[in-house]
């Protein structure tokens, strides 16, 4: 039987708090030195008043607000009589999007902050994916991210059930380079892997071909690096569809995501806060018969309050799982 799976940060938060809450990753993204100071002072000005810099989404609406406005008068020809927009003006866009590509590259290139695993890269447990993996080859199913990291992907990637030769999931990307058509599935084999919410390893300027860096960049300097962020949705929810309708790359996934519900029987969410309306929305108006089943953790209320929470943001009954350890979930 096809599901849709959905995993949200709480894939991450799982294995390590520290380093995948994204306060966290904001204030070190903010702190490595790989903005100027001038970008800093810009961002920074279209925080909330008394924000020096940015820790939560919630600030980011005007940020993103300004970035719209700046995309605009760039795309304004330019008549030899002066440009609309100082050069600060001209590169914040690109300053913003560095912003959004050094915090998630913070979550993809998450460590463990304490205990026997100090300092090595934070991977998912193998009796957790195991049963995880086994379940999307055998059925197809589809599997869809809304954090940044590579938990989830590079884990597949390792299991032969993304990209190589005869992959199972799709992702869009052939050689690095990406094409919807290479979403296509022949006589429908296989099916889609999709970052709604991007990821650091997308790049491209703007209205050209996306493409993938390689993982050995992430851990390069950032201070040089030019074209990354714009395929990242960091900023309010409400300004979210706002960047996905921008992207080549994050519209083709939500477009799939629609076909992915649609052809499923079932939908699982799994460790998603239930805050991302515009994904609420769309499960809401495609679940039909579905079944819908939320895995959650404990910590975020008692059964009666979350399966009131989840029925009201998703349109109808969920089946849910609550756990103290969301990681202990094999029933795929």
């Amino acid at each position: 039987m096809r599901k849709t799976y959905i995993f949200g940060n709480g894939l991450g938060m799982a294995i390590s708090p520290d380093a995948y809450n994204l306060t966290s990753a904001m204030s070190k993204a903010w702190d490595e030195g790989a903005l100027a100071p001038e970008q800093k002072e810009l961002i920074s000005a279209c925080l909330p008043d008394g924000d020096t810099c940015p820790t939560s989404e919630e600030q980011l609406a005007t940020l993103q607000d300004t970035v719209s406005a700046c995309e605009v008068l760039l795309s304004v020809r330019d008549t030899g009589a002066g440009h609309w927009l100082s050069s600060q003006g001209r590169q914040f866009p690109e300053a913003v999007h560095k912003f959004a590509y050094l915090v998630a590259r913070q979550m993809y290139l998450a460590q463990h902050s304490t205990g026997q695993e100090e300092g090595n890269r934070c991977v998912l447990p193998e009796d957790f994916l195991d049963p995880l993996a086994a379940e999307i080859k055998s059925s197809q199913s589809h599997v869809a991210t809304l954090n940044y990291d590579g938990l989830l992907s590079s884990a597949l990637r390792n299991k032969k059930i993304l990209g190589g030769d005869e992959p199972i999931l799709f992702d869009g990307f052939v050689d690095k380079k990406f094409d919807r058509q290479n979403l296509f599935r022949n006589k429908r084999f296989g099916a889609w892997y999709l970052h709604l919410h991007g990821g650091p390893l997308f790049a491209g300027k703007a209205k050209a071909k996306p493409f993938k860096l390689t993982e050995v960049t992430l851990s390069k300097n950032p201070k040089t690096l030019k074209n990354v962020g714009r395929h990242i949705v960091l900023t309010h929810y409400t300004h979210k569809p706002k960047i996905i309708d921008s992207s080549e790359v994050l519209s083709i996934y939500w477009e799939f995501l629609e076909m992915a519900v649609d052809e499923s029987l079932e939908v699982v969410l799994f460790g998603y806060s239930g805050n991302d309306i515009h994904l609420n929305r769309l499960i809401s108006q495609l679940r039909g018969t579905k079944v819908v089943r939320v895995v959650d953790w404990l910590g975020a209320g008692n059964k009666a309050s979350r399966t009131k929470f989840w029925n009201e943001q998703l349109g109808g009954d969920v089946e849910l799982h609550l756990l103290e350890d969301v990681l202990t979930f094999t029933e795929w």
